[in-house]
């Protein structure tokens, strides 16, 4: 009978036994669910910032300087979620804003050394460790992996949900930086 290695234990199924399939299948879920938690909680405890806020923080440098809408389009966020996470951002010291003098409506941002040296000191995003992982592995198993998300995405009925670009759950204050409006 073959085994699931399940946190160093070794479980037994059988693959023809719906019930014990639907048991892991479901327990797998909550695992991944819950490894998004405990990484965002983990986050925040560590530097105080959401995954939207680390991922703008993050962007900042590479755009240098970086605009809302040049945020926005790096992250495929709205402009308006960038403006309010970058306005958190600036009102806790991490980036400064700089109004352009030959248009005051343009705003370019950069880090603080504050902003710099969290950056430093920041975990990788659960993205960034996910992706790196599945870069390690071969091709049929990506896209055997995609074929069985996207799978469980329609069994859930959640195929047609908007998903967001960063792996957080959660309401308050993970989802605050999602549709604010601030």
């Amino acid at each position: 009978m073959p085994k699931l290695a399940i946190n160093d234990e070794e479980k037994k199924f059988d693959p023809l036994d719906v019930a014990s399939l639907e048991e892991h299948i479901v327990s797998s879920i909550r695992r991944i669910v819950r490894a998004i938690e405990m990484h965002s909680q983990d986050l925040i405890a560590k530097v105080g910032l959401t995954s939207p806020q680390l991922s703008v923080l993050k962007a900042i440098p590479v755009l240098n300087p970086a605009t809302p809408t040049s945020v926005a389009r790096h992250l495929s966020l709205s402009q308006s979620t960038v403006s309010g996470v970058l306005d958190r951002l600036h009102s806790k010291k991490l980036v400064r804003r700089e109004d352009s003098s030959a248009d005051k409506r343009l705003r370019r941002y950069r880090l603080t050394p504050t902003g710099k040296s969290l950056l430093g000191t920041a975990p990788p995003l659960l993205q960034e460790s996910f992706l790196r992982n599945l870069n390690g592995l071969e091709a049929w198993e990506r896209s055997m992996l995609l074929s069985a998300l996207q799978r469980t995405a329609w069994l859930m009925d959640a195929d047609d949900l908007e998903a967001h670009p960063f792996l957080t759950s959660g309401e308050a204050p993970l989802g605050t930086d999602l549709d604010s409006e601030d």
